[in-house]
């Protein structure tokens, strides 16, 4: 335990960024992937306005408190059986057996 609270846990080696960037176009990144990412955010630009139609395969962190609506980017997101509502996946992310992050995404 940290003086903070939180938990520390071992994580496997490092990935190479630049090789990770160029898979996560091309097919979803696996949760320890996406746990390198996160630890390593500095290492990004974190957006601060959603961008206009991405292609497809983009990859962009957001701090959800700075851009509360980052899904107006002009695609038309998939939406629930309602019609109204657009579509989301509550996840846990664990690396091992750890619960690491929790999060939702959008299809």
């Amino acid at each position: 335990m940290t003086d903070r609270g939180s938990f520390e846990f071992i994580s496997p080696p490092r990935l190479d960024m630049e090789q990770l960037l160029t898979e996560a176009q091309h097919r979803w990144l696996r949760p320890a992937e996406i746990c390198e990412i996160l630890q390593n955010y500095q290492k990004f630009h974190i957006s601060s306005e959603s961008p206009t139609r991405p292609a497809s395969g983009s990859l962009f962190l957001f701090d959800r408190k700075v851009l509360r609506y980052f899904r107006k980017d002009g695609h038309n997101w998939r939406k629930k059986k309602d019609g109204k509502t657009i579509k989301e996946a509550h996840e846990k992310l664990k690396v091992g057996s750890i619960d690491v992050l929790h999060c939702y995404y959008a299809h």
